[in-house]
């Protein structure tokens, strides 16, 4: 590229957010352009957001660095600025920490959240295609199509996983409009596009705040000395504050709950690391029984490279060394669809309880919330069965994405049995919600059948005094041809020796069919019991 060219990418970069950018190497600038020229066409809303960072957030971001250039071992540093993680990728040298200079060097940075500067740091150090960060950027909730490549759904050893996960916490704000229907949403204080959905304290659901992340991967192919370089991208915490979406303005956010009775608390994640055996020595129990906060996915992974005893990875393939990573994922995700299962039962059941048999939440379906038609419940159901689809789906998309859809795959067995421990679960919860649909639509309609059938005995009552007074008007239309039939006549009270037998028989008639279809009715009850006694 032109330097020329280049600068004025540079320039336009620099202009579009109000400041400039120093200490830039060549490298870096190039970088910078590439993005600019390159992703702007697939990514606008990520350049966009790139270009809008301030110098402080360019460089608000934690990154670190696993060497797994000894077999024995794993070294983790960690950078406290940019320039130090520049220094350390460009340093060619072995770390004093190696004592075979011969050893490929391996290493694994691991980045939360995209501020400008490590991006550029480590893409134009390691040659990352741009996409790779664009991609990771874009919110994994909207609907976004570049995230991954249609051409190659599966391009291991790069991978991409999208997930939901549940934050216990609490915004410390009123919630904007219609708080009975409206799911609030508030906007991550970070370097990617994330946003947390709140639930309303009196809509049908108040549950722990919801938000959607993704899980990036790449790696540099395994050079000809076996050396190779991997980054790994996560998602930050929601963190201290949210930005409302209509104010813009930072809001707090409160970790402990105002009342503990509104959100009870479930242990949804599964058990993490299930051990055949306790080693042998028993100070190390407590270090193997250890599970993820579940907080933080940067904490979380680097706390299992740097434990103590933590267990030793073939370091051939990159993929190898990002595990853990891929087992929280599956451990949210199913935490995650635990508790849309709860969900769904605590609002079919106004009494449910956690110790709730599985089998009996529909059993009192006529007494449930789901007994009358509501417009607020239809609605929730048409949206559940929506969201369950398009969850399962990027499961699915994330499933090839792994080439676990693959009869050939060497992946462990764990991650088959974890993703399809997923699978199965998220079918359990959509067949949920079409039994509560199939239900809650055919009750309606019976109740629709019931009142329906009320209004036709109102009208069958008035066709019956209708009936009664029919022999009335006739022998009357009949006794008023002649004059001495009239009231006050002295033949008037013949009128009323003939249409009061008639008004009898005719009534007679219709209480005795009525009468007669409710004995036997009676009697039909009344004989298995009888019957039974004998």
């Amino acid at each position: 590229m032109d330097p020329s060219d280049m600068c004025s990418s540079h320039t336009c970069l620099s202009e579009s957010s109000g400041s400039t950018y120093n200490n830039l190497n060549e490298k870096e600038l190039e970088y910078m352009s590439l993005i600019q020229n390159q992703a702007q066409p697939y990514f606008p809303r990520f350049t966009a957001a790139l270009a809008e960072q301030t110098p402080v957030e360019r460089e608000q971001g934690r990154c670190a660095a696993i060497d797994f250039t000894d077999p024995q071992g794993h070294q983790a540093t960690s950078f406290a600025t940019v320039a130090e993680l520049d220094l350390y990728i460009g340093d060619a040298s072995p770390p004093p920490y190696h004592t075979d200079t011969e050893l490929p060097r391996r290493r694994l940075f691991v980045l939360e959240d995209l501020p400008c500067n490590h991006l550029l740091a480590l893409g134009s150090r390691l040659g990352i295609p741009p996409s790779f960060f664009a991609g990771h950027w874009e919110d994994p909730a909207s609907s976004t199509f570049n995230h991954r490549n249609p051409f190659q759904r599966c391009a291991l050893p790069h991978f991409r996983l999208r997930y939901a996960t549940s934050n216990r916490v609490e915004v410390d704000c009123p919630t904007p409009g219609n708080t009975k229907t409206s799911l609030n949403m508030f906007a991550f204080d970070s370097r990617v596009n994330r946003y947390l959905h709140t639930y309303p304290r009196e809509g049908l659901i108040y549950d722990e705040a919801r938000s959607h992340h993704g899980l990036s991967f790449w790696s540099s192919p395994a050079r000809e000395d076996g050396s190779w370089d991997a980054v790994l991208l996560v998602d930050p915490a929601p963190g201290q504050q949210v930005r409302c979406m209509t104010t813009r303005k930072l809001i707090p956010l409160r970790q402990r709950l105002a009342d503990e009775t509104l959100m009870p608390k479930h242990f949804l994640n599964p058990e993490f690391d299930v051990l055949d055996e306790l080693p042998q020595d028993c100070s190390q129990w407590a270090a193997c029984c250890s599970s993820p906060g579940y907080r933080s996915m940067f904490d979380d992974t680097m706390q299992s490279f740097c434990a103590k005893g933590a267990k030793v990875v073939a370091t051939r393939d990159p993929l190898s060394v990002v595990e853990i990573p891929r087992r929280l994922v599956i451990s949210i995700v199913v935490a995650y669809m635990r508790r849309r299962y709860l969900n769904l039962v605590s609002i079919q059941n106004s009494n449910f309880r956690p110790h709730t048999q599985r089998h009996d939440y529909l059993s009192s379906f006529s007494k449930s919330n789901y007994s009358i038609w509501s417009g607020e419940f239809f609605d929730f159901i048409v949206g559940s069965r929506a969201a369950i689809r398009v969850f399962a789906r990027e499961m699915d998309d994330n499933v090839v994405a792994l080439g676990l859809d693959d009869a050939h795959c060497s992946a462990p067995q764990w991650e088959r049995d974890g993703w399809q421990s997923i699978k199965e679960l998220t079918n359990v919860v959509e067949e949920t919600v079409k039994a509560l649909a199939a239900g809650y639509l055919q009750y309606v309609t019976i109740q629709e059948a019931h009142v329906s059938n009320g209004n036709e005995q109102s009208l069958s009552r008035i066709a019956v005094l209708t009936m009664l007074f029919i022999p009335l008007s006739t022998v009357a239309s009949i006794f008023s041809m002649g004059g001495e039939f009239l009231p006050g006549q002295p033949r008037a009270w013949v009128f009323w020796v003939v249409a009061i037998p008639l008004l009898a028989m005719v009534a007679y008639v219709y209480w005795y069919q009525q009468l007669m279809r409710a004995w036997q009715g009676r009697k039909e009850q009344l004989l298995p019991m009888f019957t039974t006694k004998k």
